[in-house]
């Protein structure tokens, strides 16, 4: 037998045990009912066997095509009735998402200066955008990725954790609604829009370039009625195992148990995310005249997928959430770089409690791995 041939027959175990990790711990997430499991999965997945040398090629081309398929999830909710919201509740939608993200920023500038993450990554970890749209873009403005994604995703699980608990006292009410039916789009214009911003955005060689490209130029083919970004299910799988794969394959064993230490310090910074949030649900539900588990998911600082699931259950006012959901993560995608990285920098040059960071802890290739 070939030295060639037992290098294919060791990779292709690799791949095996990578997919079985990540069908395994996804299940598990989905049986909880964690609609961030089919990403939080495949980066567990990835973590174990990064940790274990077993680590395999994640392709630049399937990672820079995963960002296009992403843009067009963010897209894809971005329609006119949900502008409509907005502008109709501008003041409100402002008022909301400017006070969101200073309490985001402020719990994230409090663990950089403490010494728990370094300044950007705990400005990244701490923003309330979509998480997995945070993750693609921190790495190009100086943030660690891998430390970012594990604050966040420790997040959108406490998240996920209070929301289900909130509803589950809602659905005791009796309370039910239908399932909101998905919306539907026009699949080969999105998939050329996919293919052509990939291409563009491997020849920019810039990790962010594609996701902005592709969110720009479908809002405007969107908005603009010539067609519908289509975003369903089974596009966002790849999508979503090429995301979790990349992040959790550059894991290092240090890495980890660094980010493990800083438990304590993220779940206490999270908590005072959800609760500050929950109480501007107050002066939200009083002036847009909405119910109170209405506004305090549409100030929440989850997902769009977590409150989809909620709404089959319980009767919210959806357009009006996803309204000031959609105009927080525009916000942050177009004035997050802006605060994080300066005021990174700016606490990273001025704490003297910046925490010693392991040799293993050197910033991220601002291009996504090729080998493993």
């Amino acid at each position: 037998m070939t030295l060639s041939s037992l290098s294919w027959r060791s990779h292709g175990s690799r791949w095996a045990e990578l997919v079985f990790f990540s069908a395994v711990i996804s299940g598990l997430f989905m049986l909880l009912h964690l609609t961030a499991g089919m990403m939080l999965g495949p980066m567990a997945a990835g973590i174990i066997l990064s940790i274990r040398n077993r680590g395999v090629t994640i392709k630049p081309v399937f990672f820079t095509m995963a960002q296009a398929i992403l843009a067009c999830v963010v897209v894809n909710s971005l329609t006119g009735s949900v502008l409509h919201h907005i502008m109709s509740h501008w003041v409100l939608v402002l008022f909301s998402v400017l006070s969101v993200i200073l309490v985001s920023f402020s719990t994230g500038a409090c663990l950089a200066w403490f010494g728990v993450m370094p300044g950007t990554t705990a400005l990244w970890g701490t923003s309330p955008g979509a998480a997995s749209t945070m993750v693609m873009l921190c790495g190009s403005f100086g943030a660690d990725t891998r430390l970012t994604a594990f604050m966040l995703y420790f997040r959108v699980i406490m998240v996920a954790v209070a929301t289900s608990l909130i509803s589950w006292i809602v659905i005791r009410t009796g309370h039910a609604t239908p399932t909101p039916a998905p919306m539907r789009g026009n699949l080969l214009p999105t998939l050329l829009l996919v293919t052509i911003s990939t291409v563009i955005g491997l020849r920019l060689r810039s990790p962010a370039a594609t996701l902005l490209l592709t969110i720009l130029t479908g809002a405007t083919a969107q908005l603009s009625g010539l067609f519908q970004i289509s975003a369903p299910f089974w596009i966002r799988i790849p999508a979503y195992l090429t995301i979790g794969w990349s992040i959790g394959l550059r894991f290092t064993a240090p890495v980890l148990r660094y980010a493990l230490r800083s438990i304590p310090a993220v779940a206490l910074s999270s908590m005072t995310l959800i609760a500050s949030c929950a109480l501007l649900a107050l002066p939200v539900a009083h002036f847009a005249r909405i119910d109170l588990l209405s506004a305090y998911l549409a100030t929440s600082p989850g997902g769009l997928d977590t409150i989809i699931v909620i709404s089959a259950n319980v009767p919210i006012a959806l357009p009006f959430i996803i309204a000031m959901q959609t105009a927080r993560m525009l916000a942050i995608i177009t004035l997050g770089p802006a605060i994080a990285r300066p005021l990174g920098r700016w606490l990273e040059r001025h704490t003297s409690r910046t925490a010693a960071m392991p040799e293993q802890m050197e910033q991220l290739p601002r291009s996504p791995p090729t080998s493993k």
